[in-house]
């Protein structure tokens, strides 16, 4: 089944259940990786929009406003949650994690990418044992964390094919050169 077959169900049953909906989400990523893996090395497809659309879309067209995360292993392997409109964490821990994280993406559905004081703690945790992180807060405003600057995230606004815009936000002082949206 491809990842277009699993949209088109996926509409169908959006008055159904949201136990069934959450059952979609982890093959939905999954095939969408798995196609891109054709294409793409694991290390550029973590960076990728499309794979990014897939999680915002899996939080906001499969589920009805739910934060999403997919962590990424040191063997490109997906480990796949969602939560509630506000707070995402793992049900069961996830088996066969390795480290470290190459990627943790998750998203803020209500359509805000930045780091809650939530996803600083994580990042406190988890960050010496983690590469790279992305908050999606739409198809074109997402921000960037590496554990190379690791008190900064970096929020980009697509604007137009053209024109972006970037804020900074810093884990302790908050938003840095600019005004909050």
């Amino acid at each position: 089944m491809s990842s277009r077959t699993t949209m088109n169900a996926v509409q169908l049953l959006q008055i159904k259940n949201l136990q069934e909906l959450r059952g979609f989400v982890e093959p939905y990523i999954q095939q969408v990786f798995d196609e891109m893996l054709l294409h793409h090395d694991g290390e550029d497809i973590v960076k990728n929009p499309r794979f990014h659309s897939a999680i915002w879309e899996a939080s906001t067209k499969i589920l009805p406003n739910l934060e999403v995360q997919v962590v990424v292993d040191a063997n490109y392997n997906l480990h796949i949650s969602s939560g509630s409109a506000g707070y995402v964490d793992f049900q069961i821990n996830p088996v066969g994690m390795k480290l470290p994280i190459k990627c943790w993406i998750h998203t803020h559905p209500f359509g805000s990418a930045y780091f809650s004081g939530v996803d600083w703690r994580t990042i406190r945790i988890w960050g010496a044992k983690m590469e790279s992180a992305y908050v999606l807060g739409g198809y074109d405003h997402y921000g960037v964390w590496s554990n190379k600057l690791p008190e900064l995230l970096k929020i980009i606004t697509q604007e137009s094919i053209d024109k972006s815009s970037t804020r900074i936000q810093h884990m302790n002082k908050g938003f840095i050169g600019g005004e909050e949206e």
